[in-house]
C-alpha cells in the first residue's frame, strides 16, 4: 500500500506539472479571480442556528449517504468564469460543481472547493450534516463536524462553509480545522482546495468531457480555524457583447462577428472559438470599419466616373491604380508584423514539444522504477449509494423535493 500511494502521488504530481505547462503554453492572459485571505471568520452565517432549522435547510441524503449529491437551481444566475451558473451539484465531498448536467469526474474541473476531500458521512454517526440555504442574493453550503472516511474520529472534525454571492464573489469560511490540510491522505480521494473553470465538449460518442482552462489552487498551509479566502471576480472578455467594447477590454480578447462573442480562444467558448472563429491580423473591429468605410465610399461615387480634359469618357487608370496600392513602407511594416506573429507561432510550438518530451522522459522514469500497478485512487464519484433504497433517479427527486421546500 505505501508504494502504491507513492506512485499514486508521483502519478498526479505528473499530472499537475502538465497541468501547469498547459496553463503556461494557452496563457493566463490574465486574472479571473482576484483572492484575498483573511485571519477571520466573521462573514460565517450559521445555519444549525435556530434562524434557520425551520426553513428545512439540513439535507438529509447528503448528510447520510456517503458519495452522493444534491443538484440545486439557483434563484439568480451566478457568473462563473464569465459564464452565467444556474444549477450546481453539492457534494458529500466538500466541493460543489458547477458542471448542470450529470458527469462522472466533477472533481477534475469546473468546481467550487472549499476542501475537497474523502469525507464519509453515515446514518450512524448523526453529528455530520450538510446544510444548504439560499435568498435572492446568496447561496449557501455548510459541512458541519465532517469525518474523513480514512481515519474515523481520529483526525477530528472539520466545519467549514461556502457563499456564492450574486455578484460572483465566493467565500470559503472555515470555522474549525482540526489537523493541516496539506497533511490530509489523498491516494483514494483528491485534497483540493481552490476553483477550476473548464470547457466542455462532445466526443463522437456523444459523451460529454469538460477540460480545465483555468485552475486556482490555495496554499493550503493557510488553511485554519477561523480563517477566510475570498474570491472577487475580474472583468473578462466574455462579459462583453460589442466589438469596440472587446478590443477595449483587453489585448488578449478578440471578437468573433459569428458567434457575436468576446473571448480569448481559451476559455469556456474554446471548442466552438476553434471551428467557428479565427484571430486574423487586424481586429475583427478594423475588419468592419474599414468594410463599412469602402462600402460608403462606394455607395457614394458618381454612376459615371469623371473623364480626363483630352479623352472624353475615359477614366484615370493610372491614378486609381495607385490609390488602391500599398505603399513600399506600408508593405513593409505588414511583412514585419507577419513575421513576428510566425515567430511566436514558432516558440510556442517549441516550447510545447520540449514539455511534452521531458513530461514522457520523467513518465518513462518512474515507470521502469516503480512500474505500472494499479492504485485505489477514485476514477469516479459514485452518484448512487450502493445498499441504500435509493437509485440514482429516486435520490435526485428527493432532494429536489427537499429543495423546493426550503426556498
Amino acid at each position: 500500500m505505501a508504494i502504491i500511494g507513492v506512485h499514486t502521488r508521483l502519478h498526479r504530481i505528473i499530472l499537475l506539472l502538465y497541468l501547469n505547462v498547459l496553463t503556461v503554453l494557452v496563457g493566463a492572459d490574465f486574472k479571473w479571480y482576484h483572492k484575498v485571505f483573511d485571519l477571520d471568520d466573521s462573514d460565517w452565517i450559521e445555519l444549525r442556528s435556530s434562524n434557520y432549522t425551520s426553513m428545512n435547510v439540513k439535507s438529509e441524503v447528503l448528510s447520510t449517504v456517503y458519495l452522493s449529491f444534491s443538484r440545486r437551481n439557483l434563484t439568480f444566475d451566478f457568473p462563473f468564469y464569465g459564464e452565467k451558473i444556474s444549477t450546481v451539484s453539492v457534494t458529500t465531498q466538500g466541493f460543489i460543481s458547477m458542471i448542470g448536467e450529470p458527469y462522472k469526474r466533477p472533481f477534475e474541473t469546473q468546481y467550487v472547493s472549499p476542501l475537497m476531500a474523502n469525507f464519509s458521512p453515515r446514518e450512524t454517526d448523526p453529528t455530520q450534516d450538510i446544510r444548504i440555504h439560499q435568498d435572492d442574493d446568496m447561496f449557501i453550503v455548510q459541512w458541519s463536524t465532517m469525518l474523513l472516511a480514512e481515519d474515523a474520529s481520529s483526525d477530528g472534525y472539520f466545519t467549514f462553509q461556502t457563499q456564492l454571492h450574486k455578484d460572483g464573489t465566493i467565500k470559503f469560511i472555515y470555522k474549525e480545522v482540526p489537523i493541516s490540510v496539506a497533511d490530509i491522505v489523498d491516494v483514494t480521494h483528491p485534497v483540493v482546495v481552490g476553483l477550476s473553470g473548464g470547457y466542455r465538449y462532445t466526443r463522437p460518442d456523444d459523451t460529454p468531457v469538460y477540460e480545465p482552462f483555468d485552475t486556482i489552487n490555495l496554499n493550503k498551509g493557510k488553511i485554519a480555524s477561523g480563517t477566510t479566502y475570498t474570491f472577487v471576480p475580474q472583468p473578462s472578455c466574455l462579459q462583453e457583447r460589442s466589438c469596440s467594447k472587446c478590443r477595449a477590454r483587453s489585448e488578449h480578447c478578440h471578437w468573433c462577428p459569428t458567434l457575436q462573442r468576446c473571448s480569448t480562444g481559451k476559455d469556456s467558448l474554446k471548442p466552438i472559438w476553434d471551428v467557428s472563429c479565427k484571430i486574423l491580423s487586424k481586429s475583427a473591429c478594423e475588419e468592419e470599419v474599414t468594410n463599412s468605410t469602402i462600402t460608403d465610399s462606394l455607395e457614394n461615387l458618381p454612376s459615371t466616373p469623371p473623364a480626363l480634359p483630352n479623352q472624353p469618357g475615359t477614366t484615370d487608370s493610372t491614378t486609381a491604380s495607385n490609390q488602391g496600392t500599398p505603399t513600399v513602407q506600408e508593405q513593409t511594416e505588414k511583412k514585419q508584423k507577419t513575421n513576428s506573429t510566425d515567430m511566436v507561432v514558432i516558440k510556442a510550438l517549441l516550447i510545447s514539444t520540449c514539455a511534452i518530451v521531458l513530461l514522457l522522459i520523467v513518465a518513462t522514469m518512474l515507470v521502469r522504477r516503480y512500474g505500472w500497478r494499479s492504485s485505489t485512487f477514485m476514477t469516479h464519484v459514485k452518484l448512487e449509494n450502493k445498499g441504500s433504497h435509493f437509485n440514482n433517479e429516486e435520490v435526485n427527486h428527493t432532494l429536489i423535493k427537499v429543495e423546493d421546500s426550503s426556498t
